[in-house]
């Protein structure tokens, strides 16, 4: 038994190995955004097995179409020969049927479902969700705010689900129904012809039914799709966000907002059965043309003496097999079709073109001195309003910037421009006199740290949190990088609920299982270890209580170094000490100086000053 289980490993293993769901896609344009032409445009990696698969389809259903044939065939030996000859006149044929039978035929069968189950139910859905996770991750962060993430995370990975099932039925019940169908038209053909004609009758009635039905079945689909998606994305909005939830709405609001989304997927849901229904009960109906006209056409040519007893029994065999092919069939149209629907309005998503393209031949930004220019940035978002009008501003390579202003006047627009994480809709960005859309996008961001006043964790350990970039570095570096954030007075007394502990412990999804403060000094080691030579600090010390601020200030004032620093700040104390502050005000520059220069012009800056409480700007006009 262990040699057999080792050579069913390696049999099938084999077909697993077929293709490489990793190879990278080709070409740098957007996916097609139609179903057929999205699909057809990642088959290279899986010809091999789709060649495979067709061959082994066309083996097992002519071998099913011969069965049967041979049916007939004994009926009419043992009707035509005499009982004690039967052995010696058909006993070679007899052996030669059984060694097919005991043999060859589960042997194609095996191949068959192991292509089809194992090559391309193991494969296909992760080739495609590759494809579609390497196309989503060169978009820009603004892409992916305008949309749910949860909505768009399904899309992913059930989108190869999708393609895997449309791939795998139309290999492995249309393929074979057709071949066993064209198999069974050529068997009664060769008797008569006019054995084919009911079955001709009833592919014409069964492919205009089709034809009629299935358009409607994927517009259905597609919006029970979206209707499903909606709700999904609603109930992780919900979710993520279940304690803001459950201090604005009471449970009563957060159920009928559920439900709302449960009832228009039910709708939706219903359309699609209704089609279900009515497809399924004409189906029946046609199955009633094929026996009678079948059989009955059979029985009328054996009265006439044309066909011989054996071919009535095939014909009333193949009856029984069709109809069970033809509900087969149907069943894999309707989820090829199910399937084309729901991919559909996946690729309303997937398929969207790179909002921000990054060339693939661009050169990496080389840091100099991390010297800033920006000129003429304008930026609302495509509102009209907001953001940045028309801004200039020159930073020299190792300066300290301090950046305030009311909320909305520009500052996160600022960030999101240096990071390229939104295209300027006018104006020019240069780090050491290179254009930022000239350069690789990645090295850009490689070239810049940041921390913001949302410390944004991932749900793994804190090693991996502070790491997340770098898997060369030791443990003892990230150690060395959390002492000078202060975190690792708290990370050697964390423990999760698997019972992992300090740097192993996981620290919940966007961080939840710790406090603000917790997160942002993780946030803080994190760009500690990157040890980047800009730095951008939005809010970073916000959540920290004073004494604790105090000794990260301490630390931060030694990791600036020589380095080019952009500080946002509320809390003014932050950043007066700051080479240069620059006030921001309706998208522009407002004012410019050192604390003590602003504070003599007596202006928007002193006002700030002079209105803060506990050290936070007023970010509200007092008129």
């Amino acid at each position: 038994m262990k040699c057999v289980a080792m050579i069913f490993e390696r049999l099938t293993r084999f077909f697993l190995n077929l293709c490489d769901p990793y190879s990278p896609p080709t070409g740098t344009d957007a996916p097609a955004n139609t179903v057929w032409p999205y699909i057809r445009a990642s088959l290279r990696p899986i010809r091999t097995i789709l060649i495979l698969s067709i061959i082994s389809t066309l083996i097992a259903a002519s071998i099913e179409v011969w069965l049967i044939s041979y049916a007939g065939q004994i009926i009419d030996k043992l009707a035509e020969t005499p009982r004690t000859d039967i052995w010696r006149v058909h006993g070679r044929d007899l052996l030669t049927a059984a060694i097919i039978i005991l043999i060859f035929r589960p042997i194609s069968q095996f191949v068959r479902n192991a292509m089809d189950v194992i090559a391309v139910q193991c494969n296909v859905a992760n080739l495609f969700r590759w494809r579609a996770h390497d196309h989503l991750s060169k978009q820009s962060v603004g892409w992916f705010q305008n949309d749910l993430s949860g909505r768009t995370s399904k899309r992913l990975v059930d989108h190869g689900n999708y393609t895997a099932n449309i791939i795998s039925d139309v290999l492995n019940a249309v393929a074979f129904g057709i071949v066993y169908m064209v198999g069974v038209v050529s068997l009664m053909a060769s008797s008569d012809i006019r054995l084919a004609i009911p079955i001709f009758i009833w592919m014409a009635l069964y492919i205009g039914i089709m034809a009629m039905i299935v358009p409607r079945m994927v517009r259905a689909q597609e919006k029970f799709q979206s209707a499903k998606s909606a709700m999904i994305g609603t109930v992780v909005d919900s979710f993520s966000n279940f304690d803001t939830m459950k201090l604005f709405a009471g449970r009563r609001e957060i159920s009928n907002d559920f439900k709302n989304g449960l009832e228009d997927t039910r709708q939706a849901l219903f359309k699609t059965r209704q089609i279900s229904v009515s497809m399924s009960t004409i189906v029946i109906a046609l199955e009633g043309v094929i026996m009678v006209g079948f059989i009955g056409y059979g029985i009328l040519l054996w009265s006439q003496g044309v066909a011989t007893i054996g071919l009535v029994g095939a014909a009333i065999a193949l009856t029984f097999r069709i109809t069970t092919m033809a509900d087969w069939i149907l069943d894999a149209v309707w989820s090829i079709f199910l399937n084309v629907g729901s991919m559909r309005e996946a690729l309303k998503t997937l398929a969207q073109p790179i909002a921000i393209p990054n060339d693939p031949t661009a050169p990496d930004l080389k840091i100099a001195k991390g010297a800033m220019q920006l000129s003429n940035i304008r930026h609302h978002y495509g509102t009209g309003q907001g953001g940045l009008d028309n801004l200039s501003m020159t930073i020299a390579g190792g300066e300290k910037i301090g950046i305030v202003g009311r909320s909305g006047a520009g500052k996160s627009t600022l960030v999101n421009l240096i990071l390229r994480f939104f295209e300027a809709e006018a104006g020019e960005i240069l780090i050491d006199q290179q254009s930022i859309r000239d350069v690789n996008q990645d090295s850009l961001r490689a070239a810049i740290g940041m921390v913001s006043q949302q410390a944004s964790l991932l749900n793994r350990s804190v090693k991996d949190n502070i790491s997340l970039g770098h898997n060369d570095v030791t443990l003892d570096q990230i150690k060395a990088a959390t002492k000078q954030a202060k975190a690792d007075v708290f990370i050697e007394d964390l423990k999760d609920h698997e019972g992992r502990v300090g740097y192993d412990a996981h620290v919940g999804e966007r961080g939840v299982k710790l406090s603000g403060g917790q997160r942002q000094r993780i946030a803080l080691a994190r760009v500690i270890l990157k040890d980047a030579p800009i730095l951008i600090l939005d809010e970073a010390t916000s959540a920290l209580d004073s004494e604790v601020e105090a000794e990260i200030q301490t630390a931060l004032r030694d990791v600036m170094g020589n380095k080019t620093v952009i500080a946002i700040a509320h809390r003014l104390s932050t950043i007066a000490q700051m080479d240069r502050i620059i006030v921001l005000e309706a998208g522009r520059i407002a004012e410019s100086g050192t604390h003590a220069e602003l504070l003599f012009a007596n202006g928007l800056y002193a006002s700030f000053w002079s209105r803060q409480s506990g050290g936070f700007l007023g970010t509200e006009d007092d008129t």
